[in-house]
């Protein structure tokens, strides 16, 4: 669908690079259900380190993972769009192989975002698992 915005120069100020950075994050909000489900989890873990008041390097691991995974996200987004893009209503292998290897990348993000995870609430966990010693 083409944008209403038929510039074709760069951006001037900043405002208006800002302003198509945030139209691009909520178009992926609006139209990829995986991002969205990854936002909800983010939500989820976040209310989680405050509720256990995790430590101030505890927050830094979880937001560096919590933004790698949307980052490989998006980027997942833009390399199937592009696909897409090129390559039509027409199958192509070597198009699955591309998408494919991008999902990839958005689900080595997840395992490392569900490591850090674990090493932050795992010991709270394991804790209440315990019977709250």
């Amino acid at each position: 669908m083409a944008s209403p915005d038929k510039r074709i120069r760069k951006n001037r100020h900043f405002y208006q690079a800002l302003k198509h950075a945030l139209d691009g994050l909520k178009a992926v909000t609006r139209h990829e259900g995986n991002f969205r489900r990854e936002l909800l989890a983010a939500l989820i873990v976040i209310a989680a380190g405050w509720g256990f008041n995790v430590t101030r390097f505890d927050w830094v691991l979880l937001v560096v993972a919590i933004c790698l995974v949307f980052l490989f996200e998006l980027a997942n987004t833009i390399v199937e769009e592009l696909v897409d893009l090129v390559v039509g209503p027409h199958y192509d292998p070597r198009a699955k192989l591309i998408k494919d290897m991008a999902a990839g990348a958005v689900l080595l993000a997840a395992i490392i975002a569900i490591a850090c995870g674990v090493y932050v609430f795992g010991p709270f966990v394991w804790q209440l698992l315990q019977g709250g010693r």
